[in-house]
């Protein structure tokens, strides 16, 4: 039974921790199946960053305090970073929020197979639960910051931009060796002092990718007011709409009223869709000189355009043209109510001309 509570703890305890942070990418950018690929790369890092540790200890070049103090920061991030820098160079890597989505998910990574190393040891559980809200989370934390940087790297196009990155490196590695030493320092002064204090860095380092990433929601907000316009698929009406997202909460009742459950789940999948659309265009910006990243920008926003067609024609006219009327201060004209209500008359006759509107007028008129 114990060995399942390690278990438990040292895998499915920081799997929750990336299903929690993924609840923070509001709209929605980072996939997440590139989540899910971030996790197996820092889990492959973990190999030569294990195997040089390996190797420092048994060849006697350093000793155990030094290794941790000073050389395994630095090669664990490294490797961790360079894993981040390959998922920069895809189309799927849009800004700060997916930099610190995919990096908290890679140190992540490594820290299971860390842990997973510990269990076999079989380090008490006590310990195992401590690593996992401390020790795991720094790893999380550091890689994070690096993809935060490639993020900011990311949008930037100036030729200045590439100190971003390597200050970022810096930083994930300042941050793993000043937590390594405070541990070390705790535990060497024999007193006694709350096991709690070493999840302090976890905890910090979670504020700030929270705010991080609500500064990220922020500026992808002023991106979809600035690109979604210029899209011909979408009117004036639904930009209005995608740019009050975040009320949809209190905003779609009136949907759920009068249309259900289901039909508001499509109008909110519709606008996320659409609000995905402007970040993909703004993201085209930062890649203007490279063409085939932005052939795959474009490649990607045009099948998001076929599943908005596509949405749009389950939702159907009738109500679509209630959205849109939900989301702006203008009234929709009567002849578009007239025209959404044959075609809802019509496919409620089987397709009668007109949906029988016609001659429903003729037969009351001669009553």
């Amino acid at each position: 039974m114990e060995l399942l509570i390690r278990f438990f703890l040292a895998i499915i305890t920081p799997l929750i921790f990336i299903v929690a942070i993924y609840q923070f990418d509001f709209y929605q950018t980072g996939q997440f199946r590139i989540v899910l690929l971030s996790l197996i790369l820092g889990g492959i890092a973990y190999a030569p960053a294990s195997m040089i540790n390996r190797f420092l200890i048994a060849s006697g070049l350093i000793d155990q305090i030094t290794l941790e103090y000073f050389i395994a920061p630095v090669h664990e991030e490294m490797f961790k970073g360079l894993l981040l820098v390959y998922l920069v160079s895809r189309s799927q890597f849009i800004n700060s929020v997916d930099g610190a989505l995919y990096g908290f998910a890679t140190g992540i990574g490594f820290a299971i197979f860390e842990n997973f190393e510990n269990v076999i040891g079989a380090h008490p559980t006590m310990e195992i639960m401590l690593r996992v809200f401390s020790t795991n989370l720094v790893h999380a934390f550091s890689s994070a910051t690096v993809g935060i940087a490639l993020g900011v790297f990311r949008l930037r196009t100036s030729r200045s931009r590439w100190w971003i990155p390597v200050v970022g490196f810096f930083l994930a590695i300042g941050q793993h060796l000043v937590y390594n030493i405070m541990v070390h320092t705790i535990y060497s002064m024999r007193v006694e002092i709350n096991p709690a204090v070493t999840f302090l860095p976890g905890l910090v380092g979670g504020v700030i990718i929270y705010s991080v990433m609500q500064r990220g929601k922020n500026q992808a907000r002023n991106w979809i007011k600035e690109k979604l316009g210029m899209e011909k698929r979408v009117t004036r009406n639904e930009v209005t709409a995608v740019d009050r997202l975040s009320d949809t909460g209190d905003i779609l009742l009136p949907i759920v009223d009068r249309f259900g459950k289901e039909k508001a789940k499509q109008v909110e999948k519709l606008l996320y869709l659409q609000a995905r659309i402007g970040i993909k265009r703004k993201a085209i910006d930062s890649v203007e000189n490279n063409v085939g990243m932005q052939n795959a920008i474009e490649s990607e926003i045009n099948e998001m355009r076929i599943k908005m067609e596509k949405i749009r024609r389950s939702i159907g006219t009738y109500a679509m043209l209630f959205v849109r009327g939900l989301f702006t201060e203008e009234m929709v004209s009567v002849w578009e109510r007239m025209q959404a209500k044959i075609q809802e008359r019509s496919a409620e006759t089987g397709g009668q001309k007109g949906g029988g509107l016609w001659s429903s007028l003729d037969d009351r008129i001669k009553s």
